[in-house]
């Protein structure tokens, strides 16, 4: 553990404009998903004060409610009209619309913190909808750091969130994390 918090602190602390990251600015941090809250308790109470002590600047977006705030009243009965009768349909459309939404909500903090480190926290909270490596894509221009909670693992190389492929073409950098 010590030596993913160590990783994550150069990360954080390399000036964005000089940043040795070559990939899209993201990290994913893998950690098991049954220890989920050992690495959210790791990250809020030793990650984020160490990097608050040495003034390296970071925002946090916690995912464990977004749901309920990215989808208006009108959306949802859009889908209810539309894509209830339809289970595929369903996820599909919720898929797609919270994907675009978080997509948008990260957007906005890179605009109001220029040359920050976002940490995406709780994004289990988004299984099955979200799928992190078609948001992280479309999130290549950013003028930021993105570090997302991944509980999953590395199987063949390909990451697997809550272990399950997902699919995503990652070209985030992978901080695993061992408790």
């Amino acid at each position: 553990m010590r030596d993913a918090l160590t990783a994550i602190a150069q990360a954080a602390e390399e000036p964005f404009n000089k940043a040795a990251v070559t990939t899209d600015n993201s990290y994913l941090l893998i950690h098991s998903p049954d220890r989920s809250l050992d690495f959210l308790d790791m990250i809020q109470d030793q990650c984020l004060p160490d990097l608050a002590s040495r003034g390296i600047p970071f925002q946090i977006l916690d995912l464990s409610g977004f749901l309920f705030s990215c989808f208006s009243e009108e959306e949802l009965k859009d889908l209810e009209s539309d894509e209830f009768r339809n289970f595929k349909l369903l996820r599909q459309g919720l898929s797609g619309r919270a994907e675009k939404q978080l997509e948008t909500r990260i957007r906005l903090i890179a605009e109001q913190h220029h040359g920050t480190n976002l940490f995406l926290l709780s994004t289990v909270s988004l299984f099955p909808l979200v799928r992190y490596g078609e948001v992280l894509r479309n999130l290549r221009d950013l003028p930021m750091r993105i570090f997302v909670s991944f509980p999953g693992e590395e199987k063949g190389g390909r990451p697997h969130f809550m272990n399950e492929s997902d699919g995503g073409n990652y070209l985030a950098v992978k901080i695993t994390v061992k408790s």
